[in-house]
């Protein structure tokens, strides 16, 4: 158990490295950015991803303030169930994202070349990326 809360301490110091990223960025964009070249956009997604860290930075330090949250979010991360189901997900997933990519290049090739070569090069980084992450895997194995 003592590795664990070591590994929730590490947690809790990348959380908050990203939040201080986050908080970085919004605060660039609101004094270096306009307003209307997606200003609005960027922020909102660096301030849900300020949020996030902020509330697993919360929940980390209550497990590690209460033995028993602590425990309970040990037995969530080790569960072999919960790991098969994120596995499955993942799996499904990235299927249904190759799937949408590839339709939506076969429709973009009609409108227009650059969006289909885009995301052609985009299908293919996601095979780069798939092809060594399973060689990688296969050969730890």
């Amino acid at each position: 158990m003592e590795n664990f809360r070591i590994t929730i301490k590490k947690r809790i110091y990348f959380f908050i490295l990203l939040a201080v990223i986050m908080a970085a960025g919004i605060i660039l964009l609101a004094a270096f950015g306009r307003a209307n070249d997606g200003f609005n956009a960027t922020s909102g997604i660096l301030g849900a991803v300020l949020a996030i860290a902020i509330g697993n930075v919360v929940a980390s330090k209550m497990a590690l303030g209460n033995e028993a949250k602590l425990k309970e979010m040990y037995i969530k991360q080790t569960d072999e169930r919960s790991a098969q189901i994120n596995k499955e997900a993942s799996a499904a997933t990235f299927r249904i994202i190759l799937l949408g990519i590839s339709i939506a290049t076969i429709i973009a090739n009609f409108l227009s070349e650059v969006v289909s070569c885009t995301l052609s090069l985009c299908m293919a980084f996601i095979f780069m990326v798939y092809i060594s992450v399973s060689a990688y895997y296969n050969k730890k194995m």
